[in-house]
């Protein structure tokens, strides 16, 4: 793939909004690091009919690529989205979207049509940069499809997530592996009852137990 340049980005913004002052310094930020091309500020109290035309209703609201976030912004979550428009990783890059808008039904949708699409949710899973909105869809969708053979799939990965260094991560995967329903993840679940971390090794527990529940109900 050729080199591409870095995307352009839009924000709409209101001189009384109390989190556009943050997201402005991160973006402006990212122009400077040349991470952003060009960074197109508009003040809808100056520009009103602008929010009609890009479909806003309240900001901040940030436009990547074809990304839109709206409200308070982390520097890693516009940065996430800098990189998969790079990238061009469009299936993550639109999971992502829809679980961070609360659009997880869609997502849903896609992964009964498209079963193989589940692993764009484990890249999201796997990646420390994923934001909490994101995170909590991701429970749905993981809940979802609790006990299925396509969680059962997942047995490897999530093994080897919940050896990551981040905590998050860790005590998701973990949790997850439980929502397999699977003798396979005892043992792997077992491994981690004794951890240093008390988040980790409650969430082991709690996986074992809800694990030898259904087991036992078979």
């Amino acid at each position: 793939m050729s080199e591409q340049s870095p995307p352009d980005a839009v924000m709409l913004l209101g001189t009384r909004c109390p989190h556009c002052p943050a997201v402005l310094k991160h973006l402006s930020e990212l122009v400077k690091t040349g991470e952003l091309g060009r960074l197109n500020i508009i003040n809808l109290e100056q520009h009103p009919e602008d929010a009609q035309q890009y479909g806003v209703r309240s900001v901040p609201w940030v436009k990547i690529g074809k990304y839109e976030l709206t409200g308070a912004q982390e520097l890693s979550a516009l940065r996430q989205r800098i990189e998969w428009t790079m990238k061009d990783s469009s299936l993550a890059g639109d999971f992502d979207y829809w679980l961070s808008e609360a659009q997880v039904d869609k997502a849903i949708d896609y992964i009964n049509n498209n079963p193989e699409s589940i692993s764009a949710i484990i890249e999201l899973l796997g990646d420390p940069a994923t934001v909490l909105s994101t995170r909590i869809g991701i429970g749905v969708i993981m809940e979802e499809f609790t006990g299925t053979d396509m969680l059962k799939q997942l047995i490897p990965t999530l093994a080897e997530l919940a050896q990551h260094d981040d905590i998050r991560i860790r005590t998701d995967s973990l949790h997850y592996l439980g929502l397999t329903h699977s003798k396979e993840a005892i043992s792997l679940l077992e491994q981690h009852i004794d951890d240093s971390n008390n988040e980790i090794s409650e969430t082991a527990k709690d996986s074992l137990e809800e694990l030898g529940e259904h087991l036992h109900e078979q």
